[in-house]
This record gives C-alpha cells, structure tokens and sequence, in this order.
C-alpha cells in the first residue's frame, strides 16, 4: 500500500474544502469572452514550494487564448509576481487544454493559512489582452479550483442569455402664451409695459406720436424633446387700416434682421414706411441664428418671414427661463405723419418645433 501511494491519499485525505470559493463573470452572455475573478479563503495555506492552483473550466469553455498576461494574483492585499516560468518571479503561469495551472515557485512567496486569495484572469488584469470564452449554451457549470495544493474546491459558473429591456416614452410637448400686465419690464428696456395683455390679444389702442407703447407676452415650452426646440413668430402683415395705411415693420419698413437698439421713426414725408413702424424683441439671448436681443434690443424681419424668438437645445420645463421660458416685447411708435385709421390690424402665429 505504501508502495502504491498510500502517503499521497492520505494527503488529499487531510486536504480542506476552500472556503468562500466564488468566480464572478464580467458578462454571462452565451459564447462572449468574460473576465473571471476568482476568490477564495485556503484553511491550510499554500507553501511555495512549486505547489500548483488548478483552475478547471468545464468542457465548452475556451481558455486557449489565455497567456501569463492575462493572469494576476494576490495574497491577501499583496500582488505576487506573474511570469511564464519560475526562476524570478513568484508564480508561473501555464495553460493546457481546459486547465490554467498556477505554480507557486520554489523561493517565492508563501500563502499563509486563512489569507484569502484573488485570481484575475482576462482584461481585468493590468496587461491583460484575452479572455475565456463563455460556454455557447446556457447553464450551470461547475468550475473545478485543485492542483497539489492542500486545499480544494468547486464552484458554479451560471451563463445566461440576455435579457432584452425594452420600454417607450411617449413624445410630449406643451406650449403655451401668457398675457403679461402693466407696468412689467421686457429685455432690459427702459420703457415698461402700459396695458395688459391676454394669451390672444396685443391692443395697443389709441396711439399718440412722440410716445413709444410696448406690449409682452410670456411664452412657455415644456418637452422632452432630446434635441430642443425653436419657437419663431410671425405676422401675417404689416398693421393695415381698412383705408390702406400701414404701420409699417421697424426700422423705418425695412424689416431689420440684426437687433439694434431702438430709434424713432425718420417721418420723410415722401415715403410712407418711415410714418410709423412696430419691432419685437425677446428675452432669450442664445437663439441658433447668431443674433442677440440682449440690451433692449429690437428687429423687424417678422413681418410675413418666421422669427425665433425662443430656443433650447435639450428638455424644457416650461419655467426656467431661457430653457423653457421667455418674454417676448412688441414696441410700437409713430410720428405725426401717420395715416389716421381706427383699425389697425394685424394678426401673430407662432410656431414651436421640436426636435426628438
């Protein structure tokens, strides 16, 4: 008996079980390379004296691609040194078939009795290009830890197929017009508000040369478009009287694009446009075309042509202003040249257009 190795089955006979043996997967995903960190508690310790770790993945997993790069130990908080072969380092790595063998070298460190151990085997590993490829087939796998060490142990290895998420968030936008009251501020301009006005009507009334009359609206936006929105306005005319007069786009009718700060109008007698002319502005300062309103500023190229008053670039909430609130300002002045007309009218549409 003693000549057939009974010494050595008495050994494995007083061999412990590893304690908190487990193996976490960076993926379990059938078929796709997964990083493997490896811990465990060994009872009896593991003496440097070219004892060996066996790691035994089941039949289906490839380890093939795996190399010493790919493999880290540590004792405890200590990283031991990795190399292809014994000679300076602490461990020698080494793979074959389904099996990556770990040798603790002659001289080496030492694991002492209780330390727990951490095997990292892929990516996961400081110069760690490869990693084992998961079993095609989902399941349960029992992964074998055993060598010449004192101690060994088993594990299970769950591969799954994934598990697809889906879900929808319906599209939703909001827009809505406020009216604004006398005596308000819009844009930093000096001269305030001087009647209120509703969510559908800008009554400017009986107007007087010499004076400059300014009306607001509050606009809001609430959305979850991704991308933002824009909201332009536009009239669908100058304001006609019903004997044909106008009161004409500022400045002086030539439906200024850059805003500029306000001026009366120029009352040349010889052209009609300069008798009277009405501009807007907005509190928004980051609008996509470039231009600023900021400073009190005022443009006329709303006139028959869409003018962005309002922009954001992501979800809006319809209060913070600039993002999903603004004030917008529509100044209205003439000279004495302007035509007398009880009708004045015109008619405002805004337009807000997401991007999803």
């Amino acid at each position: 008996m003693w000549a057939m190795g009974l010494p050595g089955l008495l050994a494995r006979a007083g061999a412990e079980q590893l304690v908190e043996l487990s193996d976490t997967l960076s993926t379990s995903r059938p078929g796709i390379g997964a990083d493997h960190t490896i811990r465990f508690k060994t009872p009896s310790g593991i003496p440097a004296d070219g004892s060996t770790i066996d790691i035994v993945l089941p039949s289906g997993f490839d380890v093939s691609a795996i190399t010493p790069d790919d493999v880290e130990i540590d004792d405890d908080a200590t990283a031991l040194t990795v190399g292809a072969s014994c000679g300076s380092v602490d461990a020698a790595v080494s793979q074959s078939g389904q099996t990556i063998t770990i040798e603790l070298c002659v001289g080496g460190t030492n694991i002492d009795e209780d330390s727990v151990v951490t095997i990292r085997v892929g990516q996961n590993t400081t110069s760690g290009t490869n990693r084992i490829i998961n079993h095609p087939d989902p399941g349960s796998y029992e992964l074998v830890l055993g060598g010449t060490m004192p101690d060994d142990g088993r594990t299970r290895i769950v591969i799954v197929e994934p598990v697809l998420v889906t879900g929808e968030v319906a599209t939703f936008l909001s827009f809505e017009i406020f009216g604004v009251d006398a005596g308000e501020t819009v844009n930093g301009d000096t001269t305030t508000t001087f009647a209120t006005t509703t969510a559908t009507s800008l009554a400017f009334g009986t107007v007087e040369s010499g004076n400059e009359y300014l009306l607001a609206q509050d606009i809001s936006v609430t959305t979850n478009a991704g991308e933002g929105f824009v909201v332009t306005v536009e009239a669908t005319a100058d304001l006609l009287s019903s004997t044909g007069a106008t009161i004409s786009s500022f400045i002086d009718g030539l439906g200024t694009e850059v805003p500029t700060g306000w001026v009366v109008p120029s009352a040349d007698p010889a052209a009609p446009g300069t008798y009277g002319h009405w501009g807007l502005t907005t509190s928004d300062t980051t609008l996509t075309d470039g231009n600023s309103f900021d400073g009190a500023l005022y443009a006329g190229n709303f006139i028959q042509e869409p003018r962005e008053v309002m922009y954001h670039d992501g979800a809006a909430d319809g209060i913070t202003p600039g993002i999903g609130a603004t004030r917008v300002g529509y100044k209205l002045e003439i000279s004495g040249l302007q035509e007398a007309g009880s009708d004045y009218t015109t008619t405002l549409i805004y337009v807000v257009t997401p991007t999803f």
